[in-house]
């Protein structure tokens, strides 16, 4: 995992872009196991955040949907095979995918009352 920090944004034809110099914080942690952090030669890709929201809430909701169904065949795993998964395992897919649900429910609440408070008329 890398931490970075840039400082301002600039625009370039309209669309904005981080400007500002890049500090990387590497983490000391990093071992072979593929569970566990690795560095990385590049940071995230800036491009990425012009897709449109769109994008990035159907991108989302497929990552949430992922979540959920580790989660559920994990704990099927744990049930029928006990002893080929980690009961940790079992308890953070379950978590994350309850965290996921309920930040995906909290999201289509807003966009909901925004809609609304936007099309009442005043």
């Amino acid at each position: 995992m890398q931490v970075y920090n840039t400082h301002g944004v600039e625009f370039q034809g309209g669309q904005p872009r981080m400007a500002g110099i890049v500090h990387k914080t590497h983490l000391a942690l990093n071992t072979s196991h593929p569970l566990h952090m690795t560095r990385t030669a590049t940071p995230p890709d800036a491009e990425r955040v012009t897709e449109g929201f769109a994008a990035a809430l159907g991108e989302a909701l497929r990552r949430t949907e992922e979540m959920d169904v580790r989660s559920q065949d994990l704990t099927m795993k744990a049930v029928y095979e006990p002893d080929s998964v980690n009961a940790h395992e079992v308890v953070l897919a379950a978590e994350k995918a309850r965290f996921a649900l309920n930040l995906t429910k909290t999201v289509a609440d807003g966009m909901i009352r925004a809609f609304k408070e936007l099309s009442n008329p005043r």
